[in-house]
């Protein structure tokens, strides 16, 4: 059977956490799953409680950590018990998942204590309470099968979504891989774009599908950015002023990889940008949406036959 550990603040995301853990329980089994929730009153001055949570992250398959919008609160603490037990899960080496709920965004390198500041570079999965609940469980139902094996509840008889690509399945088979480089608050018109281009035959990379749930996300992006044909920007406000998409932009230039911008918004590249996109042509999704596709698969072709 396998160990899996959720940890949570108390104050921050229990309520949500709660769900996940039922939900989690009916897949793999009630045996499987633990939830500790770790800033009650007296969690850290309670010996005993915070050896029995850190012997359980020591022995888990895979750990789940429920970020909220209040987790950093009390990280910068020695004597914080997440801190603590977190810390135990990445120097034991289990597979650390961030699950991002009530709306929450992963912490920057910069937001945490040098002993668990890897933690910023694991790939997230975000579970929504609101109407998406169910679409989010299933999809981290799936990446915790992708660690521990298929789950054993009525949870498994659930259609699988599309799994990621592993790093070591970028081959030459998949040599014809389009990377979308996109800011995470665009992800949505991302994925839109992603399904149209597979609709129409093309084989695409993006984070939030491709990346495996606990994987070094920094790592993922250059594996991929090196196997890629073409890189796929989506350019809007938010991709402007993304550091993250001018590294993605830095690297594909050095490794030869054509880059295509796709101006979501009416808007042109800042100073930062503007002269690594100075000679690219841009397509603009402003009026038809069928006939932009389609030019931009045009351009993808071409670019990638040159």
């Amino acid at each position: 059977m396998p160990k899996i550990m959720i940890c949570c603040r108390t104050s921050d995301a229990f309520g949500i956490s709660g769900r996940i853990y039922d939900c989690l329980r009916k897949a793999f089994g009630r045996g499987a799953i633990f939830l500790d929730d770790l800033d009650q009153p007296g969690a850290s001055s309670d010996p005993r409680r915070l050896r029995e949570a850190t012997d359980r992250a020591r022995e888990a398959d895979i750990f789940l950590v429920s970020v909220g919008r209040n987790w950093l609160n009390g990280i910068g603490e020695e004597t914080d018990p997440v801190r603590s037990v977190l810390r135990v899960a990445l120097e034991t080496g289990a597979i650390v998942m961030p699950v991002l709920v009530n709306g929450a965004t992963m912490p920057t390198s910069d937001q945490l204590p040098q002993d668990i500041r890897n933690f910023a570079y694991r790939n997230a999965t975000m579970v929504d309470p609101g109407p998406d609940f169910d679409c989010h469980i299933e999809r981290l139902i799936h990446a915790v099968e992708n660690v521990v094996g298929p789950a054993a509840g009525a949870a498994a008889a659930v259609p699988a979504s599309p799994q990621p690509v592993a790093p070591s399945q970028i081959n030459e088979r998949s040599s014809g891989l389009i990377f979308i480089s996109h800011s995470t608050r665009d992800r949505k018109v991302a994925e839109t774009l992603v399904q149209a281009l597979e609709a129409r035959g093309l084989s695409c990379w993006i984070s939030s599908r491709d990346v495996a749930g606990g994987e070094n996300y920094q790592a993922a992006i250059v594996r991929a950015i090196r196997k890629a044909r073409a890189m796929l920007l989506v350019f809007t406000e938010n991709a402007n002023n993304s550091e993250e998409i001018k590294k993605e932009i830095s690297l594909a230039s050095k490794h030869n990889v054509v880059v295509i911008p796709v101006r979501i918004e009416d808007v042109l590249p800042n100073d930062a940008l503007e002269f690594e996109l100075a000679t690219r042509q841009w397509i603009d999704f402003f009026g038809d949406w069928e006939r932009s596709v389609d030019a931009l698969c045009k351009r993808v072709s071409s670019k990638m036959a040159g």
